[in-house]
């Protein structure tokens, strides 16, 4: 019998993952009024099925070393290219869930939990999740309607086998402990296995604020039968005593003087404080010869308290002109969404089809407006200027409603042993309504139904060789309006964004691959005029190319380096008329990163050393381009330990982050500078018992 895998469970280099191993899923009930959603779900594959190929077997790092070894987390042995993943609280990559390619992926809506739609809210805590992958480029070949900005995949945290509890403390010299704890139990009822995960870390930050952080995630899956499996999870985040970065603008084309870092310059009265709740179900099961898969979830985030501390006009001395704290509170933000698809699977002349329908949606409803700005008058970036809490009160909150619904229609598969298809188009039905609390302010109703569609082809033309280009056009969310803006905290509406790119992936030699690729990205561009109002000035286009390698040239000794190339670039009215430049903010014109991670004695060694090395290029600091950032590099060293200490596996994690104390800066998308980390230990203990 022809043997059958998932394209979605491919690896970015080709290799191919255990069968099943993105399953999970369940729904139920309506996804917003007029579309019921009935959830089950089969094991197969989670996106689509193609004919499987001939592929190497996992070179030795990532095979299974036993329970020691799976307590060592580490993102550069399970990473496949060089382009994002997150195992835990380890992470490596060019991008993150922040940044793809000088946009934000989650802030755009481009986020799947087990490969399934999902509109987040708060963020998604690592007990929730075994990992995170970026997807672009090759690695979203078989993964229904991709999107330009690329893809942010969750893969959740499972009971397994055999009961477990493992524990880790973590903690740096000037402070920042935290504790993480995972329980999982299988065949509680019956087929169903249960996980529990927990943290509480004390956040200190490289400015000297802090805050409180705690998580407590649960999720019970199982398989009523082979075929078919289910889903539940809750997620619940607390933040307390969240003190703002302070955020610095100059008055002019310099850079601020280089401040003591890790002295604190916060207001202690300014203290956020949030909530954040996740509830969802997956699930997938056969329905005579088709598959039905579907998921549902709840996200919300209540914030009683939020601020912003800005240090505007900042002069070359370090004294501040005007020292400014937005005030907020009382913001509700909360989605619900999901997605329901029903896959069908068939062989044609001898190869592998499959074509999905699919409907996705969420209703999304958040409170803004009504903050306060408080002028605490001219101040110092130089030493701590704490002033008493002032009295305000916060005005009428605004109503952003959002309705989005896509039904969609894909196909994915061979036309020969060499070629591979994926194709797929869908309807969008978007409507986004602001109500202001202002009766003197308009209301704004926006309607729009594009058609979102993608076109990718993989050709084969030789033995570790593949070519692949693709076509996508989307509807994605704009960024939100930045603390500086006067209509602060404002959402424009959907944006319509395109994408071309193409990779060449080659594999010289066995445990080597290598990818090159060169895209574009278009889209509107938002960002603060003149008069601070956050609007459209203009269309960005970023274009460049990137490169990954991976490697593992002897046993126990893997690289993993990577590079991106770009030329963002605004074109429009406002730079036409010299309002602003051509360079958007923030966005580096280069970056790279390189990996080593060596365990002596062919892998076999208790212990294992790593590298790592990051380079950012140059990046445009205001609007106007007359000041830019330097490019700068900075290097991390690390070690991990094995041993058992009275039958109890354990794993001694040590990290040196920015090893030489390098000096640097940050910059938002609005202008806010705050300097770099700078070098910092870190010790971990994790334990199995």
């Amino acid at each position: 019998m022809e043997r059958i895998v998932p394209i979605a469970n491919f690896n970015a280099d080709g290799r191919g993952l255990q069968r099943g191993s993105l399953l999970r899923q369940v729904c139920g009930r309506a996804l917003v009024p007029g579309l019921a959603m009935v959830c089950l779900v089969s094991q197969g594959a989670e996106a689509r099925q193609v004919q499987e190929t001939v592929l190497p077997s996992l070179p030795a790092s990532e095979t299974d070393t036993g329970e020691i070894d799976t307590l060592a987390d580490n993102a550069v042995l399970e990473s496949s290219d060089a382009f994002g993943r997150q195992v835990g609280t380890e992470r490596t990559g060019l991008y993150d869930s922040n940044g793809v390619r000088g946009f934000n992926p989650v802030d755009a809506g481009n986020v799947r939990v087990e490969s399934l739609y999902y509109d987040q809210v708060d963020r998604v805590s690592p007990r929730l999740t075994e990992s995170t992958t970026i997807r672009v480029g090759l690695s979203t070949l078989g993964y229904a309607f991709p999107a330009p900005t690329g893809l942010v995949d969750y893969a959740l945290r499972k009971p397994r086998d055999e009961t477990s509890f493992t524990f880790d403390i973590g903690a740096r010299p000037e402070g920042h402990e935290g504790i993480n704890f995972d329980l999982r139990v299988p065949n509680v009822l019956g087929p169903f296995g249960f996980y529990a995960g927990g943290a509480y870390r004390n956040r200190q930050r490289q400015d000297g604020g802090e805050a409180d952080l705690a998580n407590l995630s649960l999720i019970v899956s199982g398989q009523p039968s082979s075929e078919s499996e289910i889903t539940l999870l809750a997620s619940r985040n607390l933040t307390r005593d969240d003190e703002p970065n302070p955020t610095i603008f100059t008055a002019g084309d310099f850079l601020p003087p280089e401040i003591e870092r890790k002295r604190d310059l916060t207001q202690p009265w300014a203290d956020g404080r949030s909530d954040g709740l996740l509830l969802g179900a997956i699930g997938r099961v056969p329905l005579r010869n088709f598959r039905l898969e579907g998921a549902l979830f709840y996200s919300r985030k209540d914030e009683q308290q939020r601020f912003a501390d800005l240090l505007l006009g900042v002069l070359p001395g370090g004294d501040v002109t005007n020292r400014v704290i937005i005030a907020d509170g009382n913001i509700v933000d909360q989605s619900l969404s999901g997605e329901v698809r029903l896959l069908r699977d068939f062989t044609l002349a001898g190869q592998r089809h499959q074509v999905s329908a699919s409907i996705r949606g969420r209703e999304r409803e958040a409170l803004f407006g009504g903050s306060r700005r408080i002028d605490l008058g001219p101040s110092t970036i130089l030493e701590p200027d704490v002033r008493g809490h002032p009295e305000y009160t916060l005005g009428q909150k605004n109503t952003d409603n959002i309705s989005q619904m896509s039904y969609g229609l894909a196909y994915a598969g061979n036309l020969a042993d060499w070629f591979q298809v994926d194709v797929g188009a869908s309807q969008v039905k978007y409507r986004k309504d602001i109500d202001f609390a202002d009766p003197a302010a308009t209301d704004i109703s926006v309607r729009t139904s594009p058609v979102a569609w993608n076109a990718a082809l993989s050709l084969t033309p030789a033995s570790g060789v593949t070519i692949y280009a693709s076509l996508t056009r989307g509807l994605e969310e704009a960024d939100v309006a930045p603390d500086r803006a006067i209509n602060r905290a404002e959402a424009p509406a959907a944006i319509r964004t395109r994408q071309e790119e193409f990779v060449l992936r080659v594999e010289p030699v066995a445990g080597w691959t290598l990818l090159a690729g060169a895209f574009r990205i278009t889209k509107p561009y938002y960002n603060l005029d003149d008069r601070l109002r956050y609007r459209l000035l203009g269309t960005v286009r970023n274009q460049g190319l990137e490169f990954s390698l991976v490697a593992n040239p002897v046993a126990g000794l893997t690289l993993l380096g990577g590079a991106v190339l770009s030329d963002p670039e605004v074109s429009g009215e406002t730079v036409d008329a010299g309002l602003i430049g051509s360079s958007p903010i923030g966005q580096a014109d280069a970056r790279a990163i390189a990996n080593i991670d060596w365990r002596p004695d062919h892998g076999a060694s208790p212990l294992s050393l790593d590298l790592a090395l990051e380079h950012r290029g140059r990046r445009a600091v205001n609007s106007a381009n007359s000041l830019f950032l330097t490019p700068e590099t900075t290097m991390d060293l690390g070690f991990r330990y094995r041993f058992e200490t009275a039958g109890i596996a354990m794993v001694l994690r040590g990290r040196l982050e920015n090893v030489l104390d390098d000096y640097g800066w940050n910059v938002s998308p609005s202008g806010g500078l705050t300097y770099s980390q700078a070098r910092t230990a870190y010790l971990q203990l994790t334990a199995a018992l």
